[in-house]
């Protein structure tokens, strides 16, 4: 039996190619505002040679990738503090998950790895930067992109663990961008904790999605054109803020602290209103809070987190996350398109608003 094993070994092994054509999406210009796929990126193939990678590397044949807010926040010539920078002529970056066909010590062949992979159909990566795709039985393979991974996470820490407390029973909870991967989780976190929850996002898509499916108790148009945000705040939360969850900055986050309760909490998760034009990585540019002085007139806490700073907090994360995927108390619905060609069309989906839940690259499609 041993024998016949190791001979099937060997002729899988011969099978594997001297060499891959790789697709991969590059950056050709830093974005001038928001991102242009057509003018800021470029979809080129090259020849991968395995015979060169070193033993510390392993090659991923990628099967998801996830399209985050974060990505563009690596594509200016200004270096972000917490997320590095592309550079011109490099991979875009794009988390995602596939499974190894050249390994080593720590990953061997066939397994099933999450990481930093970029968008392209291969990554050739050091296995310092990879983990293991967590997945559960019955869960799709792309729940690891989103709510059994980096967006469940994510609302996880905001919502528990940076806060000095939680929403309440009873109190009002405001999450912003809530129709969007972290924030549609975070929002269902929230009514979990037997909070009043209200969502903001833009279009009547997206109301409808916050109502309806995730069952909010107040939804928050900021594309409406009949009604200012702040006047929509005033309506859907009469006695005031308790609780905020914010994604975006900007004017919202000034609309909020003006509506702040006695020891509110605002936990600062993202800005995407100041990502895709670029302001994020020129502080002179961003646009902070005018009426910050609110904390101290409400005896309030604003924090913000980066959740590579918490992985003391991923397995109870994920404990939690599993418990309520199973008992279908928390969704995330993902909107997926098909193959690398769509990467760049979808980071410009992303801050268009044109999507609901977790978007993701389905690389097993025909590319």
């Amino acid at each position: 039996m041993g024998n016949i094993t190791s001979l099937f070994m060997r002729q899988n092994l011969s099978t594997m190619p001297d060499t891959l054509t790789n697709k991969k999406w590059v950056l050709v210009e830093y974005p001038e505002g928001k991102f242009n796929a057509s003018r800021d990126a470029k979809l080129v193939e090259e020849t991968i040679d395995l015979s060169t990678v070193s033993d510390d590397m392993v090659v991923v044949k990628i099967k998801a990738l996830s399209v985050d807010a974060f990505i563009r926040t690596m594509l200016d010539d200004t270096k972000n503090v917490a997320h590095g920078t592309a550079g011109l002529g490099s991979t875009i970056p794009a988390l995602g998950y596939g499974k190894v066909i050249k390994g080593n010590k720590k990953f061997k062949e066939g397994a099933m790895v999450t990481g930093l992979l970029g968008a392209s159909t291969y990554s050739v990566i050091s296995s310092v930067g990879l983990t293991p795709t967590m997945t559960l039985p019955r869960s799709k393979p792309t729940a690891s992109l989103s709510l059994l991974g980096i967006s469940g996470i994510a609302a996880y820490v905001g919502m528990f663990i940076s806060p000095s407390k939680c929403p309440r029973k009873g109190e009002t909870v405001v999450v912003s961008a809530a129709a969007g991967a972290v924030g549609c989780i975070a929002a269902q976190m929230a009514k979990l904790c037997g909070a009043r929850v209200i969502g903001v996002a833009g279009g009547a898509k997206k109301q409808r999605f916050l109502l309806d499916e995730l069952k909010l108790d107040g939804a928050i148009d900021y594309k409406s054109t009949k009604k200012s945000i702040g006047e929509q705040l005033d309506e859907s939360c009469p006695n005031g803020i308790d609780f905020f969850f914010d994604n975006v900055g900007g004017d919202l986050l000034d609309e909020v602290l003006q509506r702040i309760n006695l020891h509110s909490r605002l936990v600062i998760c993202g800005a995407v209103s100041q990502y895709d034009s670029g302001n994020i990585n020129n502080k002179s540019l961003i646009k902070g809070p005018s009426h910050y002085i609110k904390l101290a007139e409400t005896s309030s806490t604003i924090s913000g987190f980066n959740m590579m700073h918490y992985t003391s907090s991923f397995l109870g994360a994920f404990r939690y996350l599993a418990w309520h995927y199973y008992r279908g108390n928390i969704v995330c619905p993902e909107h997926i398109e098909n193959g690398i060609s769509s990467f760049g069309h979808c980071l410009e989906m992303l801050f268009a608003g044109g999507h609901c839940g977790r978007l993701v690259v389905d690389l097993e499609a025909m590319n």
